[in-house]
């Protein structure tokens, strides 16, 4: 009787993880992917290649508003003179936002890569960590 009930509960254990893994979240695409350090996110939305697309006197362009996908926690940067507004992806889709679409660090190294729909571009950043502080080392942007 014992093994009989193991067995049915080990059994509905695996038939939801089956249903489970058929659901991929954000929250689980973050576990697999480095998260990006609020100090490269204050370099990149500072950064001069996207100043002529986060033109904060285009009617409605402020504050700027960032998706928190694949942010690390931390203090939020400001960008033309007030607070950023960082967003859960669903509540900022509905919104002109900034997204990272990605983020590999390897050693010093690091590539981010971001996109503003508002505006169609999309931007790819190599950054270098030197002795703890980050530095872009060259800023790509593609209009689409």
């Amino acid at each position: 009787m014992r093994r009989r009930r193991v067995l049915m509960f080990g059994l509905i254990g695996l038939s939801l993880a089956v249903v489970a893994a058929g659901r991929p979240s954000v929250a689980s695409a973050q576990e697999n992917q480095q998260l990006v350090p609020r100090a490269v996110l204050k370099l990149i939305i500072q950064h001069p290649a996207l100043d002529q697309y986060l033109n904060p006197a285009a009617t409605g362009r402020g504050p700027l508003v960032v998706s928190d996908y694949l942010l690390a926690l931390g203090i939020t940067p400001s960008r033309f003179g007030e607070p950023i507004r960082i967003l859960d992806e669903r509540e900022a889709g509905s919104l002109s936002h900034l997204r990272f679409r990605s983020f590999e660090l390897a050693g010093a190294r690091a590539r981010a890569v971001v996109e503003y729909k508002a505006k169609g571009v999309e931007a790819a950043f190599i950054l270098e960590n030197n002795g703890g502080w980050w530095g872009v080392a060259n800023a790509k942007v593609v209009k689409h």
